[in-house]
């Protein structure tokens, strides 16, 4: 067996570049020996540090630790190394677990909005309070709300993810409602499972005039109009600030014939 190795030799036994080594050896992992003509060679000695640096590595060490590591080596070092790589593990497979239960939830958010079948149809619905999250800012551009969709995300990272979500929205402004300029937006929102305990507003249970349609935001300017004729036709007054309800938007879909929208708005009979 030989006892000494050059660099090309080690590279292509552990399939790593010669880049590697010599940053290995700058940073103290390896000492390999000089020739009288300068060129490294690697011993045996250095072939057992590459063995456990290249599984380390794989385990997603850093280059610190495997030194400590190489520096400090016992049994109680190795089962504690051991004991924190599954602890990392486990860390890892929750994160990914979450992820994966956060996709599986927004497939089926997607599926279910693809059963809807009755479109641009007036309907009152009983809803029950809701908690939301939101950030208050005035928009009117679509542009606008994608950037305040975006503030609100990073203001809840885990909870308001834009992707796959059907539970994000605006409310129209007072100004916009007054004026009939109704994509005069302020307040952006998501709402939050019931559980959640940080939250910034509930909307309280109430029955809602609703309608869903297909399509670009732009239909929502006639869609209001004909609900707030059905209002002032059938004797109900509005009792808090409309919404739009983006089910289906931009981040789902680049067709904006695929986009579904819901316009919420809470009503009461007059009396």
């Amino acid at each position: 067996m030989k006892k000494e190795y050059t660099i090309g030799e080690i590279c292509a036994l552990y399939n790593i570049g010669p880049d590697s080594m010599r940053y290995y050896e700058k940073m103290g992992l390896i000492t390999p020996e000089r020739k009288k003509n300068g060129y490294r060679v690697y011993t045996l000695q250095e072939i057992w540090k590459l063995n456990i640096i290249k599984d380390l590595r794989k385990l997603d060490f850093s280059v610190k630790q495997i030194k400590e590591y190489l520096e400090d080596r016992t049994v109680q070092t190795t089962k504690d190394l051991i004991k924190k790589e599954i602890d990392m593990i486990q860390n890892e497979i929750a994160e990914l677990s979450k992820v994966q239960k956060n996709l599986e939830r927004r497939l089926k958010t997607l599926k279910s909005i693809e059963t809807i079948e009755e479109y641009e149809k007036i309907k009152i619905k009983k809803i029950s309070s809701r908690k939301m999250v939101l950030v208050k800012e005035s928009t009117s551009k679509d542009e606008e709300v994608d950037l305040a969709f975006r503030k609100l995300e990073r203001k809840n990272d885990e909870k308001a993810l834009l992707f796959g979500n059907k539970n994000m929205g605006v409310f129209i402004s007072d100004q916009g409602m007054e004026k009939g300029i109704y994509n005069l937006y302020e307040n952006v929102f998501f709402f939050v499972d019931e559980s959640e305990k940080d939250y910034d507003m509930i909307l309280p249970e109430g029955d809602y005039l609703t309608l869903i349609y297909q399509g670009a935001y732009k239909k929502s300017q006639y869609f209001f109009q004909q609900l707030l004729s059905y209002i002032k036709e059938n004797e109900y007054s509005i009792v808090g600030s409309p919404m739009e309800i983006y089910r289906i938007d931009i981040h789902e879909t680049s067709r904006e014939k695929e986009f579904i929208t819901e316009i919420q708005i809470p009503i009461t009979k007059k009396v």
